[in-house]
């Protein structure tokens, strides 16, 4: 794998190039908080449009939510690995309980202490994952991502991913869930889809070793025009799923399960696929995991709150939806 290179073309010693990794750490962080409030302010409008049958206000949402909200967390997984950044995708759950009770009125939600406390269960979590995480993160060349991408678990981590994913949508559409549980694989397919980031990872890998090395020959094999089109279709088939979801049920339930989903999914690809925690201790190991843990429990326990998930009505203003199963 390549490591970075000083702009004077000079090597940089250990101690400039460990306070760079992390500047470029705190930077992918950055990126993806302003990702997870961009992907709340776009699922607000997406379920706000449905309620005032606006569309125009839809296409904003949707924009945001397959257009801005992506390029600004590729931009993340850029300066950061994938098991640090992926975790900060759950703040998107603190900013919409936060903020759900006065933009979404008409869906009558509350804060209340509860809410609160899984608010910093979320942000705790969060905080932890970030210094558990690794901090070795590798620019990989196209030769190496092929073989990362081709090892024995990362095919069974996504043939798994994939039965899951077909076993719920099969599921869905024969009905066979109360409506409760249709939001909730609505949300878990939407959050699955989304999570695989690995896609994005590895395409801007590709392209970062391609410019560091002045050696564009990648660009020669299909593999970065299969993984930018898998990270594009996965962003716009979650978005799909939401669109679905938050057309018929409360936005802090729909949110908590996509996030909940989306940020396992995000953590273990990053573990198996891109085998970024392969250098951590044991211990560390144990301890990143029981944060991401922590961060799905204040997941949880939001969405619980959420006792009325379904709205009062389907947003008939928007006849896109179909209330039993997909078209």
């Amino acid at each position: 794998a390549l490591s970075w290179r000083a702009p004077s073309g000079e090597a940089a010693g250990p101690r400039s190039a460990r306070r760079l990794q992390r500047a470029m750490i705190i930077v992918g962080i950055a990126l993806e908080i302003l990702a997870a409030g961009v992907g709340t302010t776009s699922k607000q409008l997406i379920a706000y449009s449905s309620h005032v049958g606006k569309p125009w206000i839809f296409h904003i949402g949707a924009t945001m939510n397959v257009a801005l909200g992506p390029i600004i967390d590729a931009s993340a997984y850029a300066f950061a690995p994938q098991v640090v950044v992926a975790p900060f995708a759950s703040l998107d759950v603190i900013f919409n309980a936060l903020t759900a009770p006065y933009t979404l009125r008409w869906q009558e939600e509350e804060l209340t202490r509860v809410h609160i406390l899984a608010c910093v269960l979320v942000a705790a979590g969060a905080a932890f994952t970030s210094v558990l995480g690794s901090v070795h993160d590798e620019t990989l060349t196209v030769e190496e991502v092929e073989a990362q991408l081709t090892k024995v678990p990362s095919f069974l981590y996504l043939a798994i991913e994939a039965g899951v994913i077909i076993a719920l949508i099969l599921c869905h559409k024969q009905r066979r869930f109360s409506s409760r549980m249709q939001g909730v694989v609505l949300g878990v397919v939407a959050g699955i889809l989304v999570g695989n980031v690995f896609c994005i990872k590895c395409f801007i890998n590709i392209v970062r070793s391609s410019i560091v090395m002045d050696d564009y020959h990648a660009f020669l094999r299909p593999t970065p025009y299969l993984l930018i089109s898998a990270a594009a279709a996965t962003s716009l088939g979650g978005h799909v799923f939401m669109k679905r979801g938050l057309g018929r049920y409360k936005g802090v339930f729909m949110i908590t399960i996509f996030e909940g989903a989306h940020i396992t999914t995000a953590c273990l690809s990053g573990d198996i696929v891109m085998a970024e925690m392969r250098d951590a201790g044991w211990w560390r190991y144990v301890l990143y995991w029981a944060s991401v843990w922590l961060i799905i429990g204040g997941v949880l326990i939001i969405n619980t709150l959420a006792e009325k998930s379904q709205l009062r009505r389907p947003m008939a203003s928007d006849p896109s939806l179909p209330l039993d199963g997909f078209s």
